[in-house]
């Protein structure tokens, strides 16, 4: 074997494993960049969360509002969709700050004629004209509704979409926490592409308001709530027609001082929310049920006994409870 020829297999070895080594250094960084280093993104600036509605909605992701039939949840997010176009600085008295003041309002419940009547006596109490709206867009015929909204967001963004509702567009069991899970993937991977907020109307279960507001009241709730970032459950007021309570019932990045008392809402002659500044524990927004009358009356017996004298080792003897932490926890259920 000559000189020559040895020099040329050593160059082409050479290369080779150079075009090897490129060739993996290329496969690395394929995967590489989806990598965030932790020092890295420890060291950047810190930021507050933006918000859409602060503190409440963040500026992107997906979220839900949900609630029982006629709770008023279409007319709350049809409200919300209308302060954002028309340029309102508040919305349910939380500050409202829109960069594109445009929303999409996906119906599945209701037509082109009935919206625009409910519209039509919303923004008459509102006193807004209706050339406020120009920059608010409806969709009523969803099928492709993932290339529709993808398309449209890319040419004109968008704050807000809004999907009224859930379980008119997704047709498998609502159980199948896999198959609810990837439907709703479609949607977070869009409000990712397009930094815009998807908001879902879904429905409770039956006789849920015999229950405390709760991010399982949603029907099909483990996967659905599971993908949420934010939960908001709109619940009527026991005894009052014309109040509805927003109860924050999930939200990781929401202080305890937002998921515990409800947001009181009055709802107007001319179709729209108003807040009125109460604040109302979720404890007290379920409905009475006859066993929450029997309960409060073994309480109130307990209660009786105590101011008597009697130990909480005697009350439980007398009312045959198993030991008288029975009492005690039972007397701290109801203040």
């Amino acid at each position: 074997m000559t000189e020559k020829l040895i020099e040329k297999l050593r160059q082409d070895t050479e290369r080779l494993v150079e075009e090897m080594r490129l060739e993996h250094e290329a496969e690395k960084a394929v995967y590489r960049k989806y990598l965030v280093n932790g020092f890295d993104m420890l060291s950047k600036p810190r930021v507050s969360m933006e918000c859409l509605l602060n503190p409440i909605l963040p500026r992107q992701g997906v979220v839900a509002l949900v609630g029982s039939s006629d709770s008023g949840k279409s007319t709350l997010l049809r409200g919300l969709a209308m302060a954002v176009a028309s340029g309102q600085e508040r919305y349910l008295g939380f500050e409202l700050t829109p960069r594109h003041r445009h929303a999409i309002y996906v119906a599945t419940e209701d037509d082109e004629a009935a919206i625009s009547t409910l519209m039509l006596r919303q923004i008459e109490e509102l006193r807004l004209p209706k050339e406020a709206f120009t920059t608010l867009d409806f969709i009523f015929d969803t099928d492709n509704l993932l290339e529709t909204l993808d398309r449209n967001l890319e040419e004109s963004p968008a704050d807000l979409v809004i999907i009224d509702a859930f379980a008119d567009l997704y047709t498998g069991p609502m159980n199948e926490n896999n198959r609810v899970r990837s439907f709703l993937n479609n949607f977070s991977q869009l409000a990712h592409k397009h930094s815009t907020l998807f908001i879902f109307l879904h429905h409770t279960g039956k006789r849920t308001e015999s229950l405390a507001p709760s991010k399982h009241n949603a029907i099909g709730s483990q996967g659905f709530e599971a993908k949420m970032r934010l939960m908001m459950e709109l619940r009527p007021d026991p005894e009052r027609y014309d109040i509805r309570h927003l109860c924050m019932v999930k939200g990781n990045y929401l202080a305890d001082e937002y998921k515990h008392d409800s947001y009181e809402l009055r709802f107007t002659a001319g179709l729209n929310f108003e807040a009125t500044g109460e604040r109302v524990p979720f404890a007290r927004l379920k409905e009475r049920t006859a066993d929450d009358d029997s309960e409060r009356e073994r309480i109130e017996l307990m209660r009786s006994m105590r101011d008597e004298g009697m130990s909480y080792r005697q009350i439980a003897q007398e009312l045959g409870y198993k030991s008288h932490a029975s009492v005690i926890e039972a007397l701290k259920r109801i203040a």
